[in-house]
C-alpha cells in the first residue's frame, strides 16, 4: 500500500507565545430524564446477590506472553471520507496520532508532524480515534458520517449492529453511564456506533461536558489553553441525555437503579461505571484554607491559576513527586515563581519510572531552578491568613504563598458502598470489563471503565490493577461498551498496552506499558547523559524475561518501534563463548 501524500506540515515542538482562539462548538443543554413510570424503584430485597456467576473460560487464564497479537483497539469502520485539520498552536508533537493512524499522520526525522488533510473512508475510523486520543485536542475531524448518532447521522442508516450481542441488546432499553468524563463519553459513543438505539443517559457530577484533564497542570494553568479548547472534539454530536451537575449517592444492583441526590432513582437495563478518581489530600493539611489546593477538576486548576497570577504570589510549595507535582513545578517556574518540591520518597517519579530514570527527571527540575526536597515530609502547617508557614521533618521552615497537593488520586467509589460490588481500590472487574461482586461473581449488566476500574490485563499477568491515563480511558470505554452488548460469555478480554506522556521543562517524556512492573532496565537508544534516550523495562517470568515497558525522552519517533513488543519475551541470550553451528 502506498503512503498517502502529506500536504499538511507542522513545525517541530512549537512554543506559542499566547493562547490560541477558542474554536470549540457550543455545548448542548443538559436534558432531564425522569425515571420511567413503568419501572418504579422496587424495595431492596435481601442480599446476596445481583446475578449468577458466569463460569470462567479456559481462555481467561494467563497465557504465554508471545501468544498476544500487537495491541490495536477494535474500531467501527466508517463509510465516508473525512477531512483533518491540526491546530499548530496546540500540537506538541507527542506522536500519539501516528500511533493511532500511521496512514494519516507521520513524524518526520526532523521531528515535525506531517498529515493527510483528506482521509479516505478506509482510514476515517483511525483518524477519528487519533482525535479522541490527542492530549492537546489539537486535531479536528470534519465531515463524514457521525458514528455517535448525532445530527450528522440523521437520514442515514445506523451503524452495523454487534451481531453476537443481539440477544443481550434486545433487552437493553436504557443504558446509563455513571460518569460524564472521557471513559463515559467513549463508552456512550461506542454504544451508538454498535447500533444501540435505546435510551442513553450520561450522569456527571461536574457541570461541564467531558474535557481533557492532562493539560490542566500545564497549558490551562499557564493560560495557553482556554476551557473551551479542552473539550473533546471527536464526539461532540452524541445522541444522549446529559444529566450534569448531578450527584450519585447509591446503587441498587438488585433493583437495577441508580440513586441520585434528593432520593431520586434512575432505573437502567445496562450500566457503565466510569466515575473516575478524586485528588488525594493530606489529613494534616488545613482543609478549609484557600491556600492549600489540589488540581483534579477545571475549577481546581482555575483557583490555582488565580493564586499563581496574583500580584502577591511569589513562592509556591508543591507536595508530591509524581507527574502532576512535577508538571505543576514546571508551570510555576515558567511563570517566574520560586518553587519548592517536597517529596516523601526519592528520587522523583521513582514509583512510576524507577530510580535511574527518575534521577534524570530530578536533574531536569533542579537545572530549571526548582528546589527539590527528597525524602522529606511536612510536620506542621500554620495558616497566617496572608501566608503559609510549613515546618519540615528536618527542621527547615518554609514561608510560601500557597501549597498545591500533587499526591495522586483515589477512586470515586464511596457512593457504591452497600451495593454488593467489590470496590477496594476501585471497581473490580474481570478480564472483559464486567464488574465482579463481593462474592466473586460476574454481574452481566454492569461494566466499568477508566480510572475507577481495576481489572487483570492478561498481557502482563492475572493481578487486577487500575491504569490512569487518557488513552486508556478511551480504549477501555470502547471495550466496556462492546462487552456490555455481547454479554460476559461472548465478550473478549481487554489486553491493551497502556500509554502515557509528560513534559518537563521542554523535555517530552513518553511511555508504553507499565514501567513500575520492571525489575531490569536497559538503555536501547541514546544515553542517560544526553537526556535523550529510550529505556526498556523487563522482568523475569516463568516464560523468560518479559518486556513490560519502554520510556523515551525526546525520542517520540524511536518509541514507535517498541509498542508492539510490550508483553512479549526477550530473545534468549546465547551463553558467552559458545559458537553456533554452521
Amino acid at each position: 500500500m502506498t503512503q498517502p501524500p502529506f500536504p499538511g506540515r507542522i513545525p517541530a515542538a512549537p512554543r506559542p507565545p499566547g493562547p490560541s482562539p477558542a474554536t470549540a462548538a457550543a455545548r448542548p443543554v443538559p436534558v432531564a430524564v425522569p425515571p420511567r413510570p413503568a419501572r418504579p424503584p422496587a424495595p431492596r430485597p435481601p442480599r446476596p446477590g445481583p446475578a449468577p456467576a458466569v463460569p470462567a473460560r479456559p481462555a481467561e487464564r494467563p497465557l504465554h506472553t508471545d501468544a498476544f497479537a500487537p495491541a490495536r483497539p477494535v474500531l467501527v469502520p466508517e463509510a465516508e471520507p473525512v477531512r483533518i485539520s491540526v491546530d499548530n498552536n496546540r500540537c506538541h508533537i507527542y506522536g500519539i496520532c501516528q500511533q493511532e493512524a500511521p496512514e494519516v499522520f507521520r513524524i518526520a526525522e526532523s521531528g515535525s508532524l506531517h498529515y493527510t488533510r483528506s482521509v479516505p473512508a478506509a482510514y476515517a475510523a483511525k483518524a477519528r480515534q487519533a482525535v479522541r486520543c490527542c492530549p492537546m485536542q489539537a486535531i479536528a475531524v470534519h465531515g463524514g458520517q457521525s458514528p455517535s448518532g448525532g445530527p450528522a447521522a440523521i437520514g442515514r442508516p445506523p451503524a452495523r449492529p454487534l451481531r453476537s450481542g443481539s440477544a443481550a441488546r434486545s433487552s437493553l432499553r436504557r443504558i446509563v453511564v455513571a460518569g460524564a468524563g472521557l471513559a463515559g463519553l467513549s463508552a456512550a459513543t461506542r454504544l451508538r456506533e454498535r447500533g444501540f438505539d435505546g435510551e442513553l443517559v450520561l450522569v456527571g457530577e461536574e457541570p461541564h461536558r467531558p474535557y481533557s484533564r492532562p493539560p490542566l497542570s500545564k497549558q490551562y494553568l499557564s493560560g495557553r489553553l482556554s476551557q473551551a479548547q479542552l473539550l473533546f472534539r471527536a464526539d461532540e454530536a452524541l445522541d444522549a441525555h446529559w444529566l450534569l451537575d448531578t450527584q450519585l449517592t447509591g446503587l441498587d444492583a438488585v433493583a437495577s437503579a441508580l440513586e441520585l441526590r434528593g432520593g431520586e432513582f434512575l432505573p437502567y437495563d445496562g450500566l457503565v461505571l466510569a466515575t473516575g478518581v478524586d485528588a488525594k489530600r493530606l489529613p494534616e493539611a488545613p482543609v478549609f484554607s484557600d491556600r492549600v489546593r489540589t488540581v483534579r477538576t477545571i475549577e481546581d486548576a482555575a483557583a490555582v491559576r488565580r493564586a499563581m497570577h496574583s500580584a502577591r504570589a511569589r513562592h509556591v510549595v508543591i507536595v508530591g513527586g509524581g507527574f502532576v507535582g512535577c508538571e505543576l513545578a514546571c508551570t510555576a517556574r515558567e511563570n517566574g515563581m520560586d518553587v519548592t518540591l517536597v517529596v516523601h520518597s526519592a528520587p522523583l517519579l521513582r514509583r512510576v519510572l524507577g530510580a535511574r530514570v527518575g534521577a534524570v527527571v530530578g536533574a531536569l527540575q533542579r537545572r530549571a531552578g526548582v528546589d527539590v526536597r527528597l525524602s522529606t515530609e511536612i510536620t506542621e502547617w500554620q495558616d497566617h491568613g496572608d501566608a503559609l508557614r510549613l515546618r519540615l521533618d528536618d527542621g527547615t521552615v518554609l514561608d510560601c504563598d500557597f501549597v498545591v497537593l500533587g499526591l495522586g488520586s483515589s477512586p470515586r467509589t464511596e457512593w457504591l458502598r452497600g451495593s454488593g460490588l467489590e470496590i477496594s481500590d476501585g471497581v473490580l472487574c474481570g478480564p472483559t470489563c464486567h464488574v465482579v461482586d463481593q462474592w466473586g461473581r460476574t454481574v452481566p449488566q454492569i461494566v466499568a471503565a477508566g480510572d475507577v476500574a481495576r481489572w487483570p490485563n492478561p498481557r502482563f499477568d492475572a493481578e487486577p490493577r487500575r491504569v490512569e491515563h487518557l488513552i486508556h480511558a478511551v480504549e477501555m470505554g470502547q471495550h466496556a461498551a462492546d462487552s456490555l452488548l455481547r454479554g460476559p460469555a461472548r465478550a473478549a478480554r481487554f489486553t491493551p498496552v497502556p500509554r502515557f506522556w509528560s513534559e518537563q521543562h521542554g523535555t517530552r517524556i513518553q511511555a508504553v506499558g507499565i514501567p513500575a512492573l520492571g525489575t531490569d532496565t536497559e538503555i536501547v537508544e541514546g544515553s542517560l547523559r544526553s537526556e535523550r534516550f529510550v529505556v526498556r523495562y523487563s522482568r523475569q517470568t516463568a516464560y523468560g524475561a518479559q518486556i513490560v515497558a519502554a520510556v523515551a525522552f525526546d525520542m517520540p519517533l524511536e518509541l514507535l518501534d517498541y509498542r508492539d513488543q510490550i508483553g512479549r519475551t526477550l530473545p534468549h541470550a546465547r551463553p558467552a563463548g559458545r559458537r553456533g553451528h554452521r
